[in-house]
């Protein structure tokens, strides 16, 4: 019986389609990360040259968490190169899984921002510092600027890719905390109330834990191989099952390498009658163009086997 849904031939046309998958939308989404990453370190250095030659510690300490974009963004970038690197015996999805990776890492690493902001935030409760209200406000509005323009680039690719959702995500926070800058900023000046300044904090810091756990939940769902959450397993069997030359279904399984590339395998048990009538070929090509029109699946495997056959497993 034949084991996969496409016919092999010399040209490999089954493993070529698989690693050939998205490259052009992530070479678009790598040039995006390189221009949000020029934006990012243009404005770092401003602001690191600034704050020396005024002496202002806000500029400094913005310039600090401005660097955390820097990484972020840089890591990105990485992770989408390595993705680029052709498949190999030894890695037969070559470094698809890399971009899952530099996403959770990201994601993991908004968190750890998410709790010093939070600890920050309790200790100026207590010890409220004395904040220079129009100083604060112009290092925010500049920050919202450099973070809006970054997040702006790569707004088209953050659904087309988790790498650039996990970068976007940074982005994001960081502009939701100038906003929160600016929003403390503007109370302390128009009455006073230093509180101001802890408590934005903490709702951003809130909102942004919010973001980041969203995004490790997608990119931990990838790495343990779960269904994709845009496909329904049940619907997707009963789609296989519902063709007339199939007996059964088991065995299915539904998972992604990466953002973007489901992938399927299954087992399928065709009527006596199909296989006597050596018509499996027609079947494979039906249900493989099913689960391309139906579930945009592209990357598919179908074990076919005749009706009522028991694999012996003792034996694997």
């Amino acid at each position: 019986m034949q084991d996969d849904a496409e016919p092999h031939n010399d040209r490999g046309t089954h493993e070529h389609h698989g690693h050939d998958h998205g490259s052009g939308l992530r070479e678009v989404s790598r040039r995006r990360l390189w221009v949000a990453l020029a934006i990012i370190l243009a404005f770092l250095i401003i602001e690191v040259i600034g704050g020396l030659i005024t002496g202002s510690l806000a500029l400094l300490a913005d310039a600090g968490h401005m660097l955390t974009d820097v990484l972020a963004l840089g890591l990105a970038i990485f992770v989408a190169h390595l993705a680029e690197r052709p498949a190999t015996p030894g890695r037969t999805f070559g470094f698809l899984r890399a971009e899952v990776i530099g996403a959770f890492i990201n994601g993991a690493t908004l968190i750890l921002v998410v709790g010093l902001v939070i600890r920050e935030a309790i200790e100026r409760f207590f010890h409220p510092p004395e904040v220079q209200g129009v100083g604060m406000l112009l290092v925010a509005f500049a920050g919202l600027l450099a973070n809006l323009g970054s997040a702006w680039v790569l707004f088209k690719s953050r659904e087309e890719n988790i790498n650039i959702q996990g970068a976007f995500a940074h982005m994001l926070a960081d502009a939701l905390g100038s906003v929160g800058a600016i929003v403390a900023g503007t109370i302390i000046l128009l009455t006073g109330w230093m509180p101001a300044d802890p408590l934005v904090s903490l709702v951003i810091g809130l909102l942004i834990l919010w973001s980041s756990v969203g995004l490790l939940r997608r990119t931990m769902s990838i790495l343990i191989q779960a269904t994709p959450a845009h496909l329904d397993y049940h619907a997707i069997k009963a789609a296989l099952e519902a063709n007339e030359h199939v007996a059964d279904v088991h065995d299915l399984h539904i998972w992604s390498v990466t953002s973007g590339f489901p992938v399927l395998t299954a087992h399928i048990q065709l009527r006596t009658a199909c296989c006597d009538t050596r018509h499996w070929q027609q079947c494979l090509t039906e249900m493989r163009r099913m689960l391309h029109e139906r579930f945009e699946i592209e990357h598919v495997t179908l074990q076919v086997e005749p009706q009522g056959y028991a694999e012996d497993r003792t034996h694997f």
